[in-house]
């Protein structure tokens, strides 16, 4: 049983490193399972693996509309084939695959975000172009998706007081 675990730990922890490092092209995977609005798990038909999607973050469990983006991400991509485009070293700090995913050549996050289901991604909670030297990749597009969905008041901009996903997680660390 010790065996077991032992190997099944090493695939899990070593699986993404291999997928990130080998994936640095595109890669055409098949979604299994939506987690969140912002998280899914995919697989290559032989390996199942967690994916974050770049770009955007969607609002977190037990947050104002977090159903509703895990609904819309699930309703997207869920059993379908996507591509994923590594993005810097290709893992978060949590060990996911981190990628820009594409459905039939449309970027999900863009598409999440222009919906209303989903902020740009803020990393340490601070707008752009502030820390800009922390974005491995050109959120532009993403900032301006953001922009039009507030000005419709798209589903999380119809709430004003809405709060961003990073302020909530700061606010609830163990959630």
């Amino acid at each position: 049983m010790k065996k077991f675990l032992l190997i099944l730990l090493f695939v899990v922890l070593l699986t993404p490193l291999a997928i990130s490092e080998a994936g640095q092209q595109e890669g055409h995977y098949q979604v299994t399972h939506v987690v969140d609005g912002d998280t899914f798990d995919a697989t290559d038909g032989h390996i199942i693996f967690r994916v974050r999607v770049v770009g955007m973050d969607a609002p977190e469990y037990q947050q104002s509309f977090w159903k509703w983006a895990t609904t819309e991400l699930r309703k997207l991509i869920e059993g379908k084939e996507i591509v994923i485009h590594p993005i810097g070293k290709g893992l978060d700090r949590y060990n996911r695959i981190l990628g820009q995913v594409l459905l039939n050549g449309e970027d999900i996050s863009l598409l999440m975000i222009r919906r209303g289901f989903a902020f740009y991604y803020r990393p340490r909670c601070r707008d752009y172009p502030e820390d800009k030297r922390l974005y491995e990749y050109d959120p532009t597009p993403c900032v301006n998706a953001e922009a039009e969905a507030q000005a419709s008041h798209l589903v999380i901009w119809s709430d004003k007081f809405m709060e961003l996903p990073c302020q909530f997680r700061r606010e609830h660390p163990h959630h």
